[in-house]
């Protein structure tokens, strides 16, 4: 596989996104959403690891939150993308 192929479009996607690992968790804004993954903005001190496996818990405000698991694919000075465990709809339901 080449590097970064993906194998679904990625959209724009404004949204918030709290990232757990562990006992530890920061909340990001959503860049951009496929099938099979996410972008976010990197959170300030934030220390996560590539492959480190996570939950992403999506919401927009009070109420309902969406849980997918994922795993951390790529980490940049201002960005971390997400492989989740199964394919998800756009955005997760």
């Amino acid at each position: 596989m080449i590097e970064h192929q993906r194998f679904s479009d990625r959209v724009p996607f404004a949204a918030r996104v709290m990232v757990v690992r562990g006992d530890a968790a920061w909340v990001a804004e959503v860049k951009d959403l496929s099938e099979g993954g996410c972008g976010t903005f990197r959170p300030a001190d934030c220390a996560l690891e590539v492959a480190d496996l996570v939950q992403l818990i999506f919401f927009d405000g009070p109420g309902r939150a969406v849980v997918v698991g994922a795993r951390v694919a790529r980490i940049a000075p201002a960005s971390l993308g997400f492989e989740y465990h199964d394919p998800q709809t756009v955005p997760p339901t």
